[in-house]
């Protein structure tokens, strides 16, 4: 192996580690979070008291989440008169999908000459 396909090889390690390492994945870490995500699926947009109602956790926690799930895109939020109702940024949410496994499948194509097992 050479000095460029070395360096090749250790760039698409060092993008696949840094995605995996980004606010996503954090999100996706954190059971109250997935939680969250789960509701939302299957209520669809709904506001912070009816998100609060169906988890344990007290409410400002809830929100904190929210907040961390926003940054990460995975949420997106639309204020209706005084209410605030979040819903699942699904065309991001699936772009950043889609990203992680192109880069596994270029890692795996580019590192792993031969296939990986």
């Amino acid at each position: 192996m050479n000095d460029t396909q070395t360096k090749t090889r250790e760039s698409y390690a060092e993008e696949l580690v840094a995605n995996f390492d980004s606010k996503f994945f954090k999100v996706l870490s954190e059971p109250v979070r997935v939680q969250i995500l789960k509701f939302l699926i299957l209520n669809g947009s709904s506001d912070i008291a009816a998100i609060a109602k169906a988890l344990p956790q007290d409410r400002s926690v809830i929100s904190r989440h929210l907040r961390f799930m926003q940054e990460a895109e995975i949420l997106s939020s639309e204020k209706i008169s005084r209410h605030v109702y979040y819903m699942v940024n699904a065309v991001v949410f699936r772009a950043k999908l889609a990203a992680i496994v192109e880069l596994i499948t270029t890692c795996i194509n580019e590192c792993c000459p031969g296939g990986c097992k």
